[in-house]
């Protein structure tokens, strides 16, 4: 094991999008849809690591910063902010069989969670399929482009959390800010776009989103105050809300979020104080650290 592998901070990839907002801006020319603040291609910021990609860190790092519960060697695990101003196309994600069926060697799935941090009063997200729909009068609505028909509507509130299985149609709608933890996979079928020009990588893939999408519906955890928010096969999220001391295991890296207040983080006599945002990846074999300050956090790491 390497000795004091510290806990570090990433540049942050912004990328426009059609119904981006305001929340997240960087260019008022381009509303940013979304902020990926953990990912495989975000350089090291400082430390040791500084200039290497997340990717490049993992492979050379291997258990050491990703934990001895992950046999791979790529991040599992891409963290992303959404500023949603207007609906995201209905779509579904490929689990990890499909996806190399239809993508190839390599690649993987998308099962993802979303933990809803600010939501405007009648926002609404698809989660899935209505009760009672077949699987043919689905791929039917499919094909001919009628799936708000068949689609399960929600209401949503701060403070919620939606687990996405892969294989279930959905679509976050406007007035919504939230944290989304994913495989690292970005490989998204688009069902239907809101009658959008089908141009400028908008396509939409009918075949591949007949042959993944399932009738599932999404599951929503209500709001909690702290703890763990949902889990699945992939990743847990938590939700860290009291100063605290943490002794990593080595069994799983902790990739932490502040999204509310200010935090101090602390480790091997190193401090970082970190903002609204500000992400840091805690490597699986990090000494004890500590987190202290008014804040909330979310911290994903491996089941």
């Amino acid at each position: 094991m390497c000795v004091n592998l510290l806990p570090f901070q990433l540049s942050i990839q912004y990328h426009p999008r059609v119904w981006g907002g305001q929340r997240l801006q960087v260019s008022p020319q381009n509303p940013i849809g979304e902020a990926w603040l953990i990912h495989e291609h975000n350089l090291v910021k400082s430390g040791e690591l500084a200039g290497q990609s997340l990717e490049q860190a993992a492979k050379s790092l291997g258990a050491d910063l990703l934990g001895y519960k992950y046999a791979g060697s790529r991040f599992p695990l891409l963290i992303k902010i959404l500023d949603c101003a207007d609906w995201l196309s209905i779509q579904v994600h490929p689990n990890d069989t499909q996806a190399v069926q239809l993508e190839g060697a390599g690649q993987l799935g998308k099962t993802e969670a979303w933990h809803l941090l600010e939501v405007e009063t009648g926002a609404e997200l698809i989660c899935g399929v209505k009760a009672g729909v077949s699987p043919e009068q689905l791929e039917a609505a499919i094909r001919s482009s009628t799936v708000r028909d068949v689609a399960q509507y929600q209401a949503v509130q701060t403070g919620e959390t939606v687990m996405m299985e892969a294989g279930t149609m959905h679509a976050l709608g406007p007035g919504m800010l939230l944290y989304e933890v994913q495989q690292t996979s970005d490989i998204t079928y688009r069902v239907y776009d809101w009658d959008r020009p089908a141009s400028a990588g908008r396509a939409l893939h009918i075949e591949q989103s007949v042959a993944v999408t399932t009738t599932k519906t999404a599951s929503i955890t209500p709001r909690l105050e702290a703890g763990i928010l949902t889990q699945c096969p992939y990743f847990v999220l938590e939700k860290l809300v009291e100063p605290s001391t943490y002794t990593p295991d080595g069994s799983s890296f902790h990739a932490l979020t502040i999204t509310k207040g200010q935090a101090t983080l602390q480790s091997a006599g190193q401090t970082w104080d970190l903002a609204r945002f500000d992400s840091v990846v805690i490597p699986a074999n990090c000494p004890e650290y500590s987190l202290s300050g008014h804040f909330e956090a979310l911290r994903s790491s491996l089941p």
